[in-house]
């Protein structure tokens, strides 16, 4: 499939426009409780391990970094992602400014070995046009015994819809998300499946490794060597395709997931106020008998 997100080109161009709304529109894609349920997964428990510090990988606009801060100081934060549109809405929020801030290729780490006690990400394992070298380098990274934790969606169920998410982005399967861990050289490797409230199907997955201790360090990964503008211009043409047809299926799955997302909710919004109703008739009628 054309998968035309999975290259940073594309994934840039379309989280440039994609950042203006991401705010509104992230509600119908994802939720705390489902981000909660991966953090889980990580054991960030600083009551039971002491002060961690923690990178957060495809950031984005910081909303998996604001759950965080209910685990760890902000000033233990890193926020990293190749979108400096998404990053500066991540600074300007009062409750991340003690954070570190790197726009950078989660490809290429700008930090030392054994950094962090944690690297945890959300939504972006998809992205990454190469999974396994870009795990491989938050293994580097996390401190001997650390755990890397990511969340991602799976595939659609519906034929045409994965036949048109396929398009526009990756969506693997379990086994392609435990083989990319395994691959990367982590141990202890587990998932377990995320979902809504509004949609309890099994939706995402967070899947979680560990840095296992004495294991051989991988080596730095090294920076591509950069690209001509002849070689730019050449390759523009079918960048521009793929990105139209990524565009084009987005504009199609987009907006049905919305539907799908608005329709849940509306649903336990009706549920919820139909519990409030019958505790409220049942607080009357007790008190009709009292009198």
């Amino acid at each position: 499939m054309i998968e035309a997100l999975c290259s940073q080109t594309e994934a840039y161009w379309f989280y440039w426009g994609w950042s203006l709304v991401y705010e509104r529109m992230q509600k119908f894609f994802t939720s705390d409780s489902m981000r909660e349920e991966g953090l889980d997964l990580a054991d960030i428990d600083q009551s039971h391990h002491g002060p961690l510090k923690v990178l957060d990988v495809c950031a984005g606009t910081g909303t998996l970094s604001m759950q965080l801060l209910q685990r760890v100081e902000a000033k233990n934060l890193t926020l990293i992602d190749q979108s400096p549109q998404m990053l500066d809405q991540a600074k300007a929020k009062p409750e991340l400014a003690d954070a570190s801030f790197v726009v950078a290729d989660a490809h290429v780490l700008p930090f030392e070995n054994d950094s962090f006690d944690r690297v945890v990400s959300s939504g972006g394992i998809y992205y990454f046009p190469d999974p396994v070298s870009a795990l491989r380098e938050q293994l580097r990274v996390a401190k001997p015994g650390g755990i890397v934790m990511a969340m991602g969606s799976l595939q659609p169920k519906p034929p045409v819809v994965r036949f048109f998410a396929n398009i526009f982005n990756r969506f693997p399967t379990e086994k392609q998300y435990v083989s990319w861990f395994v691959d990367a050289g982590f141990t202890d490797v587990h998932f377990q499946y995320i979902s809504n409230t509004w949609n309890s199907e099994s939706y995402a997955l967070a899947i979680s490794g560990t840095k296992e201790v004495g294991a051989p360090q991988p080596e730095r990964a090294t920076p591509l060597a950069p690209v001509g503008p002849l070689r730019k211009l050449l390759s523009l043409p079918l960048t521009l395709a793929r990105f139209g047809l990524g565009m084009g299926a987005f504009a199609l799955i987009g907006p049905l997931q919305i539907l799908i997302a608005a329709r849940g909710m509306r649903k336990l919004e009706l549920a919820h106020q139909e519990e409030v109703r019958k505790a409220h008739d049942a607080h009357r009628r007790s008190s009709t008998q009292e009198l």
